[in-house]
């Protein structure tokens, strides 16, 4: 049986323990050593419409310096600015090892390219998603999970395999061949709900729901567009919208960290944007005028909390 690794105790790293579990030993490694223990004691409890649906125990370990990764599958649900700190342990895999990476932004590509023994897998999710404490998670949105190979002589297929054979139905699959393309659609996603969910602290429905809101959507849509290919843009338009929709209910990460007093993944998501405008020689005043709002959100937590 093949045993899997998730590294991120976070609602990301909760959600696909708690679902993989169902067909894979898994162990789940964080950080603060009393999530460890309270997930050794009370499990992982899923909810669903606000009322619990199950409840399943999987192997936890608190990730230190000293931590060996053995597990044939390692995932990663750790926040882009995280990545740098257990960089150390994904360059120590060996080469029947393999890992996927389930990162916003595009900013991870640049370090899964140091890794070069481990086979590697790029995904992007797409379901709505809260921790509501150490060991709970709400699915406040069913989507789906998007994977490609990260090269093609470095790919692994047989947690694919597997996951679309055992679980595809309860936790869907998409695979891909580009990761390029999953990265770039859930880039342009992020870009437009995240930061603005954010600054007009609604919900994400409340985004299409509100035409002066979906007015600001398109407009920062059209700008960031140059990422799409002309004949993709209105479908990608429509992609966007329906994320709205699946996840209505949900609260993006981004304006749950600005609320909690956390770092935000906006480098990783507009700033990372911006800078392939600079690139191209393309002018984002509007992106720019969001980003700059972000950071200046994070900086007033920065010294509330001082």
């Amino acid at each position: 049986m093949m045993n899997i690794g998730i590294i991120g105790a976070g609602a990301i790293g909760l959600l696909y323990a708690y679902h993989f579990s169902a067909l894979f030993p898994v162990t789940l490694y964080t950080k603060r050593p009393e999530q460890c223990k309270e997930l050794k004691d009370k499990g992982i409890t899923l909810v669903e419409g606000n009322l619990p649906v199950g409840n399943r125990k999987v192997t936890v370990k608190k990730l230190s310096e000293k931590s060996k990764l053995v597990e044939e599958i390692i995932i990663v649900a750790v926040k882009q600015y995280v990545l740098q700190d257990i960089m150390p342990h994904l360059l120590k895999l060996k080469k029947d090892q393999c890992v996927l990476f389930l990162q916003n932004g595009m900013a991870h590509v640049k370090q899964a390219e140091k890794i070069e023994n481990a086979h590697l897998l790029i995904g992007v999710v797409e379901h709505g998603v809260k921790k509501l404490d150490d060991v709970t998670v709400n699915w406040t949105g069913k989507g789906s999970t998007k994977v490609a190979p990260f090269r093609s002589d470095s790919s692994d297929s047989r947690i694919l395999d597997m996951w679309e054979k055992g679980l595809s139905e309860s936790f869907p699959l998409i695979k891909s061949n580009s990761y390029q393309n999953i990265l770039v659609e859930k880039l342009v996603v992020n870009a437009i709900i995240n930061p603005l969910s954010t600054l007009y602290r609604v919900k994400n429905g409340q985004l299409v729901h509100n035409r002066f809101y979906k007015e600001t959507m398109y407009d920062l849509y059209r700008e960031i567009s140059f990422l799409i290919e002309i004949e993709e843009r209105e479908k990608m338009w429509d992609h966007v919208l329906n994320i709205c929709s699946n996840t209505a209910e949900n609260r993006s990460s981004m304006q749950r960290d600005i609320e909690f007093g956390r770092r935000t993944e906006v480098d990783a998501i507009l700033g990372y944007l911006i800078f392939l405008a600079g690139e191209q020689g393309k002018k984002v005043p509007l992106t720019e005028f969001i980003y700059r709002s972000i950071k200046g959100l994070e900086e007033d937590n920065l010294h509330a909390k001082q």
